[in-house]
């Protein structure tokens, strides 16, 4: 602020307006869904998109214990969930665009790096092989052809529930007209809680597990299927590319097959297994397509120009996190979430919160002082 602006003004006192800016932001959009609820809110734009692409994803911050005093008293870990609207131009084609799997998938040193990013999970080598041990991907790696860009990306976060975060994302769509779009796509990871709150506020849209996620778990599956590396990386490069073809009922039917053959329980007794058992991740990872199977029509998503992957929403993450996630920070409930409204606000694309500041009535009690140098702005 001092260089900036030039104004002399406490951290504290920074502190102190940000939190009330984002308290009255977290009022507006409970206003917002009040209205969605009782069915009289408006939308703010009247265009119908070509394209509606939304993305829910997770994070974590750490809550601290109330009523103790100053300090951090038992904090705990919460989850913030955060959703990127936005819209997005799509071609049409009559056949596959992309028909076969990008060469990239078929690196192991890269997939095994774009593994690792997502779940810390280590290399085919053996099972316990820490990310940082991987050797860095070559630099000339071909990537999948580029697709168009989200555009007009707007926010909504919160530390509440999902059945409290679902009418929140639904009032922030319609305000966005996003319902009447001629092309819907909802994308998540396969979290249950996802698909609830995409079937009970979206269900027109249609759902789509990101392609990386599915992969991820492809990886996990074939570490645990095969003995040698090779023996695994050949399975991965199958059922990877059976993915992307739309084939994933061949994928389910093989690890079936090696379920059953490697199984010495039945039902709930695999839960009794050690987490690193063979047996087990098998069990997990087939339990994982089976749930997501029908939203992993790959060809189909090409074919419409739908996005396959929810990377925007993971690395949206990633850029809330540096604001509110950290071994040192510790935040009350009531800071978390006005914070989490100002971040959001910040980061969407319609200018909201420019307007916001311009129309927000100020308070005839501050003074701020300016060196003598030049004005505030």
């Amino acid at each position: 602020m001092a260089e900036l602006a030039e104004v002399t003004i406490s951290e504290r006192q920074v502190g102190r307006i940000a939190h009330e800016v984002g308290q009255q932001l977290q009022a507006d959009r409970d206003d917002h869904v009040s209205s969605f609820q009782a069915k009289t809110l408006a939308p703010r734009v009247s265009t119908r998109p070509a394209l509606a692409v939304i993305e829910v994803d997770g994070g974590r911050l750490q809550i601290r214990g109330q009523g103790d005093g100053p300090g951090a008293h038992e904090p705990t870990w919460r989850e913030d969930k955060i959703a990127i609207l936005a819209t997005m131009a799509n071609a049409v084609s009559d056949s596959d665009p992309e028909p076969e799997l990008p060469d990239c998938y078929r690196d192991r040193v890269y997939v095994e790096h774009l593994v690792a990013s997502m779940s810390g999970s280590g290399s085919m080598g053996t099972q316990e092989a820490p990310a940082e041990g991987l050797p860095p991907p070559s630099v000339d790696r071909v990537e999948p052809r580029k697709r168009p860009e989200l555009s007009v990306r707007t926010y909504v976060a919160s530390t509440c529930s999902s059945e409290q975060f679902g009418p929140m994302v639904a009032a922030e769509a319609w305000r966005r007209n996003l319902p009447k779009a001629v092309h819907q796509a909802f994308l998540g990871d396969g979290s249950a809680w996802i698909w609830k709150l995409q079937q009970l506020h979206f269900p027109t849209f249609l759902a789509i597990l990101d392609f990386l996620h599915g992969l991820g778990h492809v990886f996990a599956a074939a570490r645990a299927a095969a003995i040698d590396v090779e023996g695994r990386w050949e399975l991965f490069e199958a059922w990877a590319e059976a993915c992307w073809k739309g084939r994933v009922d061949q994928v389910i039917v093989e690890l079936r097959t090696l379920r059953d053959a490697q199984a010495s329980f039945l039902g709930d007794e695999v839960e009794q297994l050690a987490d690193d058992d063979p047996r087990k991740i098998i069990a997990q990872e087939l339990g994982y397509l089976e749930r997501n199977r029908e939203r992993m029509d790959y060809p189909s998503y090409r074919r419409l120009g739908l996005p396959w992957t929810s990377s925007h929403v993971e690395s949206t993450v990633k850029i809330f996190n540096r604001r509110v996630k950290g071994s040192e920070k510790f935040w009350g409930e009531a800071g978390a979430e006005a914070m989490l409204q100002l971040r959001a606000s910040f980061l969407s694309e319609d200018g909201r919160l420019d307007r916001y500041l311009k129309e927000r009535p100020a308070s005839p009690f501050r003074n701020y002082k300016t060196r003598g140098t030049g004005k505030a702005a």
